[in-house]
């Protein structure tokens, strides 16, 4: 009679102990490709963390955003990593990724120079290349340079529960003297969803001039705001600017707003939209706005 009661505990747990092991192997197994030479790998392995319902793995995902000091240029330090680590930090929604994201910003973005793309861009200055400085959108998956790094850094600790350093953090990138990095706080500070930041949204937004820096402020002050207002008008003009960024932010933002009354003035710009990525985002807002969802 022991026996058969030992016998029939042991078949009851033998299934806990096989998923323990099971699961312990797959941590492991990302771990070890944490530290491949391989990017892609890096971003797969991050992804499969991040994608985990418990916190298990966060420390992993925060240690590869940090890097290694020792092997500054291995490709465990690159640009992309840290883009994609911030992405999944953001998704884990988890205030412990606070300080890290903080220590990383403030450590990369110290050496991105001051840049302020001229008005009016041409194929000369780069923007249809995706080697350039000045567009988030001509990059191919692991050719993410550390600008591009560090706003999604930015636009990490806004999703994220705020605390006062990180807040500090966002509204003194919203000055830097990098278009990028100003544009990246304000979508931080929309992420956050603090109305108390239009005041300095709007602040900055009267001292801005770069287009696509300007439609990013923009943006988030309709997204805070919700209010179909001169800023709600402005973003809809920018839906015809001649940059197709311009054309891309002002898209998103009427996705923010999710008034449904937009949808005629998207489904207008659409007909005459000829860039591939604009008008790929311009269907999926279009699309977000005319269907049935919860708000």
């Amino acid at each position: 009679m022991i026996r058969k009661s030992i016998f029939f505990l042991y078949v009851l747990l033998w299934p806990a102990f096989i998923f323990a092991e099971t699961e312990e192997r797959f941590f492991e197994i990302q771990r070890t490709r944490l530290s491949s030479s391989d990017i892609f790998e890096i971003r797969d392995a991050i992804d499969k963390l991040a994608f985990v319902k418990s916190n298990r793995g966060i420390r992993d995902i925060i240690s590869v955003m940090e890097g290694s000091p020792n092997f500054p240029t291995s490709p465990g330090n690159a640009p992309a990593v840290k883009f994609y680590a911030a992405q999944a930090l953001a998704r884990k929604g988890e205030k412990l990724a606070v300080p890290s994201l903080i220590k990383t910003y403030q450590k990369e973005s110290a050496n991105i120079s001051e840049h302020n793309p001229p008005k009016v861009r041409t194929w000369k200055d780069g923007v249809a290349d995706r080697n350039s400085l000045s567009s988030p959108y001509f990059y191919e998956d692991g050719e993410i340079p550390i600008t591009l790094a560090c706003g999604e850094i930015l636009r990490a600790l806004g999703s994220l529960p705020l605390t006062s350093e990180s807040e500090s953090t966002i509204k003194q990138a919203l000055t830097s003297p990098n278009f990028y990095l100003r544009s990246a706080a304000a979508d931080a500070l929309y992420f956050s969803g603090k109305r108390e930041s239009l005041s300095n949204l709007n602040d900055a937004l009267g001292k801005e001039s770069v287009p696509y820096t300007k439609i990013s402020i923009l943006s988030a002050v309709v997204g805070l705001e919700r209010l179909p207002n001169q800023n709600y008008k402005a973003v809809l003009e920018s839906l015809v600017d001649k940059d197709p960024q311009v054309r891309a932010k002002a898209s998103d933002a009427l996705r923010r707003l999710d008034f449904r009354t937009s949808a005629p003035y998207l489904e207008k710009v659409i007909e005459s939209e000829n860039d591939p990525k604009v008008l790929k985002q311009m269907k999926s807002d279009y699309q977000f706005l005319v269907s049935f969802h919860t708000p």
